[in-house]
């Protein structure tokens, strides 16, 4: 199967993203320090679901054992074991209070459910964790000899859209989605479109997509010529992927700028704005986005 050439930084992101700040989360504090009775973490987290979190506290928090707390009880599926896992991790310095941002802030990252790419300690804690679930994780670690509290919000984000069904007008191609979310797309008669065709099917209602940021996606697609798959991110294990947006295909690019993640959007894009030889038809949904002028991270709820 051909693929559809969306330019992705994914995996040679994830892999450093994984050794930094995982490794970092993970790593067992040596230290034999007991804290004083009165002494408590006194941890609040703010801020909408998928949004880069406010967290409060006074510094430097005391050395504690790591503990896992449950803010938001989320409604999506369970995770599996080997299956995807969407999440956004943000991390604050226990010493100082402060945003550890090289640590890949606000970022939706792509992961299997596996010890070997979540962590042997983070995996028991997100197996039959829901989508939707906001975890507030407090962490001893030690790094170039100096011991501290981490403190981490994980959001594990929904990996498939979410929203209000639209009803699209006559004429378009039709979408089938199966029970896990995979989409199945039949063709009507006659020539495709001339013009670009964005028609929202689900619309999700989160922040809307702008120029310029990286946006985790599923997406099938087929050639309207020959009726045959061209990609599928369902295909690939359903394994999401996150694409710069101002790297992509032309059509991809103008038909997801301004619809809101959580939605599901056909997309029906002629070849001047594809590779320039078959017209392409994708079902993609919107999961998250980061970047952008502001730097955020949105999620539909």
């Amino acid at each position: 199967m051909q693929r559809l050439s969306i330019p992705s930084r994914a995996r040679r992101v994830l892999t450093a993203w994984v050794g930094a700040l995982l490794a970092l989360v993970l790593l067992t504090s040596c230290t034999d320090r007991e804290p004083a009775p009165e002494e408590t973490l006194g941890v609040e987290v703010s801020g909408a679901f998928g949004s880069l979190p406010v967290v409060t506290f006074d510094p430097p928090l005391p050395l504690e054992e790591s503990s896992v707390e449950t803010l938001i009880e989320g409604d999506g599926r369970e995770l599996v074991p080997g299956e995807p896992v969407v999440m956004t991790l943000t991390a604050y310095d226990g010493e100082d209070g402060e945003l550890v941002e090289e640590r890949g802030v606000g970022d939706a990252r792509t992961l299997l459910l596996t010890p070997e790419d979540v962590g042997e300690d983070l995996y028991p804690v997100l197996v039959g964790t829901k989508e939707g679930s906001r975890l507030l994780v407090r962490q001893p670690v030690e790094e170039e000899g100096v011991e501290r509290m981490l403190v981490l919000v994980i959001d594990v984000r929904y990996s498939r859209a979410r929203g209000e069904p639209v009803q699209p007008p006559e004429g378009l191609p039709t979408v089938q989605v199966a029970e896990d979310g995979t989409p199945t797309i039949t063709l009507p008669e006659g020539d495709p479109p001339a013009e670009l065709v964005v028609q929202p099917l689900v619309r999700g209602d989160g922040a809307q997509v702008r120029p310029g940021q990286d946006v985790t996606l599923q997406y099938t697609g087929i050639t309207w010529e020959s009726g045959q798959p061209y990609d599928s991110t369902w295909d690939q294990g359903k394994v999401p992927r996150t694409v710069v947006l101002g790297e992509t295909i032309p059509g991809l690019r103008d038909g997801l700028v301004d619809q809101t993640v959580g939605s599901q959007v056909l997309l029906v894009i002629p070849p001047a704005q594809a590779r320039g030889t078959d017209t392409l038809v994708l079902v993609v949904d919107i999961l998250a986005t980061s970047g952008g002028d502001e730097g955020s991270v949105v999620q539909g709820g």
